[in-house]
Parts: structure tokens; C-alpha cells; sequence
């Protein structure tokens, strides 16, 4: 593999590092249980993202760029800032996904090792998917819909 795979891999690597703390901040500040493990389970991909890169890395006798840089810091601070609920959590994850989208779509217009190519078509599908589903929740109004509901059922039960 040459180096400027290895370098795409590496900023895959950090870019899906960031998304971990990201995700962290958002799903601190949701309070929809459905939102809350929708978003946990994205954090989950992203961490395999992360392994897997990193073992293709090492197998090639690279070592994965795997801590936080100042682009880190700020994607963390600003959704931190910007999650105040499960709405303003899921929009900040929407500028999140849609820069995770753009890069894994920039490294297939690169040339990767067929091995390398497979894992990252493999995560790119995956950042599709939390897109789709985050564009999904906010055009739904999850947030809404969901403590709706738990207002009615608390009514009914006279909570």
C-alpha cells in the first residue's frame, strides 16, 4: 500500500475518531430513548470503523493516527454547544454524517488496496445508512412524536 493510502486511511481514522466524541455530546443531550440508542449504535459503527482501518494500517507496518486533533476539538465543542435536546443533538449530527459522507466518498475516488477498498465501501455504506436515518428523524419530528406519546401514556396512567 502506498503512502497516500495509508494517509487516506489515517484521515478516515481520525474522522471517524471525531464522530465517536461527537456522538458522545449528542447523545448526552438527548432525552428520546429511541433517538439515544439510534445514535449509540451509529457511535458503535464509527468505533469499528476505527478498528478496522487501523488493523488494514498496521498490517501494512503503518501505525493509525488514531488521537484527537484540533478539528477533533472543535467538532466536539461545537456539538456539545450546539445539542440542547434530541432535535438540535440530531442537526448537529447531520452536518456530522454529511462530512463523514463526503470524505469516505472522497477516499473511493482514490487508489486503495482491494482489501482497503472493500472496508471503506463497507463504512461508507454505513454513513449512508445514519444519514438517511437522521434525515429520516428530523423530517418526522421524532422528538416530538415520541414525547407526545409519552405525555399521552403518562395522562392515561395519571402520572
Amino acid at each position: 500500500m502506498n503512502k497516500t493510502a495509508v494517509h487516506k486511511l489515517n484521515d478516515l481514522i481520525q474522522l471517524d475518531a471525531d464522530a465517536v466524541l461527537a456522538y458522545q455530546q449528542a447523545i448526552d443531550a438527548c432525552e428520546v430513548s429511541e433517538v439515544r440508542r439510534k445514535l449509540k449504535s451509529f457511535q458503535d459503527d464509527h468505533q469499528q470503523h476505527i478498528n478496522d482501518l487501523a488493523e488494514i494500517v498496521r498490517a501494512k507496518g503503518e501505525e493509525p493516527k488514531i488521537k484527537r486533533d484540533l478539528k477533533g476539538f472543535l467538532i466536539e465543542g461545537f456539538t456539545a454547544i450546539a445539542s440542547r435536546g434530541d432535535h438540535s443533538a440530531l442537526l448537529s449530527m447531520l452536518g456530522n454524517e454529511e462530512l463523514s459522507n463526503h470524505m469516505y466518498e472522497a477516499a473511493l475516488k482514490t487508489e486503495l488496496p482491494n482489501e482497503a477498498r472493500a472496508v471503506v465501501e463497507r463504512n461508507r455504506g454505513d454513513e449512508e445508512r445514519h444519514l438517511a436515518w437522521i434525515k429520516e428523524a428530523i423530517a418526522g419530528r421524532l422528538w416530538e412524536i415520541k414525547e407526545g406519546a409519552a405525555a399521552v401514556e403518562q395522562d392515561e396512567h395519571g402520572k
